[in-house]
């Protein structure tokens, strides 16, 4: 996640199975009222320490890595995987649908 919006749309989805009275949940953690709201709008700014008493209040966590770190995490130590060279029958098959077709003039 790389911005705001990417931090609300997560918690968005992650609370979507849930309906959450957010003002008495602000109460709850000691946030101002809108707090959750604003978090998970992504309309206005929040502090570090608001988030992370909401992420912690539903289980979740922010680590902070080292963005060298961070990629060899997402690829691998040996970078990104190289394309595949034997294609399974629905990559066979999308690549087709994705051809253009030739005309048979």
């Amino acid at each position: 996640m790389k911005t705001l919006e990417d931090i609300s749309d997560y918690l968005r989805n992650a609370l979507s199975s849930s309906a959450y009275d957010y003002d008495a949940l602000d109460a709850e953690l000691g946030l101002a009222a809108g707090t959750i709201v604003r978090i998970l709008d992504a309309t206005g700014d929040y502090s570090v320490m608001e988030l992370m008493v909401v992420l912690n209040r539903f289980g979740l966590g922010l680590d902070i890595f080292d963005q060298i770190e961070l990629k060899k995490m997402k690829e691998g130590p040996r970078g990104p995987l190289p394309e595949l060279t034997v294609k399974t029958r629905v990559q066979i098959a999308v690549d087709n649908i994705a051809q253009p077709k030739r005309s048979s003039n």
